[in-house]
């Protein structure tokens, strides 16, 4: 019996491992898609430096955005394999279809950044789909592990504390659908949204606190 549940907790660290792996990999891909500009001759002056430099700050906008929202997940990735003691090939293929979401980012964060000073509804259109795909995803999980049928957790008994988790986790495409909502009105505005991401989860941490304290006593949530 001891060797078996150490093979779980192995086959469940196997998958924390590699998702691990796949984040940091496409968070650090965020930054390569950015070049260093090319200034030569002539025109090596500190104004065409700075000029060139300049030219860098959409996509730097980009990589800004693409690195929080990258690491928003693998935070709530990581705390929801905090609860897995058991694994599942709906887990293992769930996972994946999420990694799969994660590993399009550095494209789609490129492509929004590369067109959005144009004010282009598709690119902000493919990097909306992304995003709410993930959040999706990342949903789809919480849905999985939490569900007692499928004795994949501990400690996620109390329905208020799911919910929780649940909630915070569709924020993020609930966000980003909305900015795309607002593109079609103004662009200008839409670009502003993602930032009421933090004040979202901040409303919604408060509400539970309020009604559900319980879930915060001994927890990280």
């Amino acid at each position: 019996m001891l060797n078996h549940d150490l093979k779980k907790e192995f086959q469940v660290e196997r998958i924390a491992f590699f998702s691990d792996a796949v984040f940091a990999i496409a968070i650090t891909l965020l930054i390569i898609e950015i070049k260093v500009p090319e200034v030569h001759g002539e025109h090596l002056t500190n104004g065409a430096v700075a000029r060139a430099l300049g030219h860098l700050i959409p996509k730097f906008i980009g990589f800004i955005v693409g690195f929080f929202v990258i690491g928003l997940y693998w935070v709530h990735h990581h705390l929801l394999f905090k609860y897995v003691e058991h694994y599942s090939p709906k887990l293992i293929w769930n996972n994946l279809l999420l990694l799969f979401s994660i590993v399009l980012m550095p494209f789609s964060s490129a492509f929004y950044s590369e067109y959005w000073i144009y004010l282009n509804n598709v690119s902000l259109g493919f990097y909306v789909i992304n995003i709410s795909l993930t959040g999706f995803l990342h949903y789809r999980l919480w849905c999985i592990v939490s569900n007692p049928k499928n004795k994949l957790s501990r400690g996620l008994e109390n329905p208020h504390l799911v919910s929780y988790y649940k909630m915070r986790a569709l924020v993020t495409p609930f966000v980003f659908l909305m900015c795309f909502a607002v593109s079609f009105i103004s662009l200008p505005l839409a670009y502003w949204i993602p930032g009421t991401i933090f004040i979202y989860m901040m409303f919604i941490a408060k509400y539970y606190r309020k009604h559900h304290p319980e879930i915060f006593v001994n927890s990280t949530t």
